[in-house]
This record gives C-alpha cells, structure tokens and sequence, in this order.
C-alpha cells in the first residue's frame, strides 16, 4: 500500500498534491462532524426515556439552568431541534467536501492526461518506431481513467470512510469500551477476511485486465485503419472475433472484481442485525432497565447506521484499488519511470538558440554517420559522409532498406546517430540548433496524413485556424500543382473538409496537398521522401517541374528508388547496404 500512495504522489504535481491534503483535511472535518453529530444524540435519547436525567446529568441541568427552560418538553424540543441541526450540517458538509473530492478526482483525469500526451509528444522519434500508436492511445485514453475511477476515487473514500470509522468508533469506546470492541471486530472482520483471501487474484485479474485492454483497443483500431482493405476481403467476422474475445475477457474480469466488492454486504446485513440483538442483551445486563440501554443502544443503533457504509465502502475501495493496481504501475511507468531516465541526443535537454531558423548558407555535412535502431545488432548506416551545397539539387536512390531514408531522418533531426555529426555551415546542429534547424525544413513523406480538416486547415498544418495565411496557401498549392482542382472541383473550395486521412481525396490529390504542406512555410530546404510515388507519370512530371523550378532558390533533397525521377538533380547520391556505394554529379549525367 505504501508503494502504491509513492507511485500516486509522483503522478501529481505539488500543486495537486498541497490540494490533496487540503482534501484530507476537510475528510478529517467532516470525520468530527459526523461523531459530534452521533453524540448529540445520547442527551436527547436520554431525556427522552427519563426526563429525570436532567436533575442527575451535571451537563444537562447547567444547560437547562443556564438557558432558563420551563418545562421538560420544551428542553426536549429544543435538544431534538439541536440533534436536526448537527444532522443538517454534517449532510450538508459532507455533500459539499463530496463535491470537492469528485472535482479533485475527475480534474487529474484531464491533467494526468494531458501530462502523459506532453510526454509522448515530447520523445524523440525512435521512441515511436518501437510502440504501437493502439497502444499509446489506450493508455492516454483508458489506462488513466482507469486509474483516476478505479483507483484515486475509491482511495480517497477508503480514506474518508476510514477516518470516519476510526473517530465514531473512537467515541464508542470512550462510552463503552467492551461492546465497541465487539461490534468493530464482528463488522470489519468479515470485510478483513474476505479481502485476504481475495488480495491475491484481484492482483492477477488487474494484470489480466490491462493485456486485455490493450489488446481491446490495438484490434478496433487497426480494423478501422484498415476498413477498406477488410471489406474487400470480407474480413469483417475475423476481425470482429479478435476484438470479441479480449473484449469478453475484460468483462469477466471486471465482474469478477465487482462481486468480490459486494460479496461482505449481504452476510453484514445478518451481522448487523445479530449485533444489535447481542448489543440489545448486553447492555440490559449491564445497564439494568431497558431505560437506561435506550441512550446507549439508540447511539449505537445511529452509530452502525454510520459505519456499515462506511466499512462497505473501506472494503469496496481497498479491493478496486488492488484489482487497478497493475494500471497504475503501467501508468507510473510511462509517465515517471521514463522520465527519469537520462536522456542523450534526439532527446537532449541542451538549451535552445533563440534563432527562429538556421539557415543553410553554405553547406550541409554528415560526417562518418553510423545508427543502429533499437534492439538491431546491424546498422541500418555505417560511416555515411555526404556533403550538400546550399541551393542545390540531390537525389538520394537506393532499394528499400538500403539506407536513404534513415539518412534523411537524420539530416531531418529525426534520428541522431550513434557516432557522427550534422554540421550546417560548420554548426553542429546538436549543440541547442535542433529546433532552429527544423523549423527551416520542408518535408513531404511517401504516405502523407492528413486530418479531418479543411483543404486549408491541412496544408497549414499546425498552424491555428485564426493565424493561417490564405495567401500562403494558395501560392502553396499552386506550386504543388492542386490549386486549380481545389478551386474547381471541390464544392467549398479551400474550406472544403477532406475526412478522416483524406478519404474524399485521390492518393494523387493526398500527395500534392502534403506537398503544399511542405511549401507552406516557404523552407529554406525541401526534402521530399518518394513524395510522388502514388502520382500518375503526367501528375509526377507536372509537379517535378514545379519542384525542380525551385532549383537554386531552395535547397532540394529528393528520396526516390527510380534513379529517372531524379535525373535532372546537381547531384545523385547512390545507397546500398547502408553505405554510400556510388556518388554522381551533374557534370557526369550530361
């Protein structure tokens, strides 16, 4: 229990965790509440069955004194109008911190979230070569709610209800200490019993449970990526059957753990009722006169009515928390255990230049390059040089595999290779230039994504709707060849949205608009990665011309595995194996 309050107090922030004790606090308040509320009730109980008590009782008969009453049914009225008081206030308390405490709860949801989103987005690329988006989904979306409803909100009632049944069961024993004993140990018993027994497979089925999520969301997402290609193959019932069946394992392990929670209360209601029959016995032996039990049993009567949903609710949380327990650690290990490991190149904290943009005046360097991507014992690169002069033309060729583009990741800033440098005119790009060097790139990949946005929206991606420069849109896209499609054959223009991944577009028309993309914020360096690979020859020509009409005033890098698609480049750089293999100029191609 204690790793599991560490791991929940290095998920929050100091803010959150100084409005945490503000919130124990408060639970503590409404702890005293509740048991002076209890105890207001033995006066009134015994002036009630024995009006004589105000002569006997010092307490009472001070007040009554003090306060000039003239009858006993007036003192009576008065005492019962106090007993509804305290009652009124510490429902109405409880309510109010009830408030709070589900507000505290549901705002960690939107902040764990967003910190965990932060995390992910802040990662250096390889870090998402390696993890499913599925997945990373899940955990983002389910795996903290997860955590925040079955494990932060019963933890918080577990401490609520625990501080109430300590202090009401602190008061029953200055009363009568025997029968308080008696009545805590047959009530919290059961529940303690229970959960020993149980501890152990509730441990087991919240592991279970997260597999079962995880691979839950990894098949709905990848049917629904894949959609067009399930309904061409008739796949539907296959996939359906995957997502079924850890979807049906989910719902047994959530049932499995609901009834653990609830099985105490149905044998509490008959020890409930045997204790007051015991506790009824006990005090006429003790007390003498069912007069004198009344106050005793009817305090206690009010007192279990108080701590039979307190101990259900202690039972019912400690057993939520221990079934979510695999959740939080999966939770903590994302968003704090990764965190503090130390972080190295692509993910370097070295402070940023204040430079909006870096330049390329001169030349672009990778020197002596070699990467290995994880968990691989081959380079993907070994000992790549390249130099590239600025406004000039090169072709990267090789087959997949052979290297290319993790050489453009890593001119990109993408990848940073285990030995090596990028030098942009002699400044290392990894001493604080990162960001100033990529905000002067223009990059266009094989598959390009596009939201569920506008045509305008999408090639100034990124780019808030109130700040996006139409005009630079529209030069954008005239470069890229679309610009007279958007204006003719789409109904609304550049406000036209273009559906999930652009699914009202042709790949051809996908292609171009992430060209326009690429140009929108007028790079110094554009780097195309088989950019045109799903056009058509006439499409591939046309926006060829356009990019190669750039030549000179931009700095071009262009992937292809068709040495044809970049003949008219001022230099070709040949890759094989994960070296550079063969280099050709402009002059030699002539």
């Amino acid at each position: 229990m204690l790793d599991i309050i560490r791991k929940i107090s290095a998920l929050l922030s100091k803010r959150e965790r100084r409005q945490l004790y503000l919130l124990a606090i408060a639970i503590l308040g409404i702890g005293l509440l509740q048991m002076t509320s209890l105890v207001s009730i033995m006066p009134f109980l015994s002036v009630a069955s024995n009006p004589s008590t105000i002569e006997s009782n010092t307490a009472l008969r001070w007040t009554y004194e003090f306060f000039g009453f003239t009858s006993t049914n007036q003192f009576l009225f008065v005492l019962g109008l106090v007993v509804l008081a305290m009652l009124l206030i510490s429902n109405a308390s409880i309510a109010t911190v009830t408030w709070l405490r589900l507000r505290y709860v549901w705002m960690r949801n939107y902040t764990l979230s967003r910190r965990l989103l932060h995390s992910y987005l802040h990662r250096p690329y390889s870090f998402f070569l390696g993890r499913n988006s599925a997945d990373l989904s899940k955990n983002i979306l389910s795996e903290i709610q997860q955590v925040i409803a079955g494990l932060l909100m019963p933890g918080l009632q577990v401490l609520a209800s625990v501080i109430i049944a300590l202090l009401i069961v602190a008061m029953l024993l200055v009363i009568d200490p025997l029968l308080a004993v008696l009545i805590a140990a047959a009530t919290g018993g059961i529940y303690g019993a229970v959960y020993m027994l149980s501890k152990g497979y509730l441990a087991q089925i919240g592991k279970k449970y997260v597999l079962a999520n995880e691979a839950r969301y990894q098949s709905a997402t990848e049917v629904l990526r894949g959609i067009k290609e399930v309904k061409l193959l008739g796949k539907e019932d296959v996939f359906l059957k995957q997502y079924a069946a850890s979807s049906e394992r989910l719902a047994v392990y959530q049932a499995n753990s609901g009834a653990i929670a609830s099985i105490p209360r149905y044998a509490l209601e008959v020890i409930t009722f045997g204790t007051i029959l015991s506790a009824t016995l006990y005090l006429l032996i003790t007390r003498g006169t069912l007069q004198e039990a009344i106050p005793v049993l009817g305090l206690y009567v009010f007192a279990g009515y108080r701590l039979m949903p307190a101990f259900s609710q202690i039972f019912s949380g400690v057993t939520a928390v221990r079934f979510n327990t695999a959740a939080l650690n999966n939770l903590y290990d994302e968003l704090v255990s990764a965190n503090d490991a130390p972080t190295t190149g692509e993910n370097s904290t070295h402070k940023q230049h204040r430079e909006d943009r870096l330049l390329l005046k001169q030349t672009l360097e990778l020197h002596e390059a070699t990467f290995y991507y994880p968990g691989t014992s081959k380079p993907a690169l070994e000992r790549v040089s390249l130099t590239i002069d600025a406004n000039t033309t090169i072709g990267l060729v090789g087959k997949t595999g052979s290297g290319k583009t993790t050489t453009v990741d890593i001119l990109l800033g993408l990848l940073v290779p285990q030995t090596g440098t990028l030098l942009v005119d002699k400044v290392d790009i990894y001493n604080g230039w990162m960001r100033a060097w990529q905000n002067n790139l223009g990059y266009v990949p094989q598959f390009i994504y596009l939201s569920d946005d506008t045509v305008a929206g999408n090639i100034a991606f990124g780019v808030p709707k109130e700040n996006i420069d139409n005009e630079a849109v529209q030069r954008a896209a005239s470069i890229a060849h679309i610009h007279d499609f958007i204006e003719t054959e789409l109904p609304q223009n550049y406000d036209t949205y273009v559906g999930e991944q652009g699914v009202r577009l042709s790949g051809g028309e996908r292609q171009r608009i992430g060209i326009a993309r690429a140009l929108y914020h007028n790079p110094g360096v554009l780097v195309l990665d088989e950019a045109t690979s799903s056009l058509d020859n006439q499409t591939e020509r046309s926006v060829m011309d356009a990019i190669y009409g750039l030549s000179h005033q931009k700095t071009i890098i262009i992937i292809s595995h068709r040495s044809t698609t970049v003949e008219a480049c001022d230099r070709i750089y040949f890759f094989e194996g994960g070296q550079i293999v063969e280099r050709r100029d402009q002059a030699s191609l002539t």
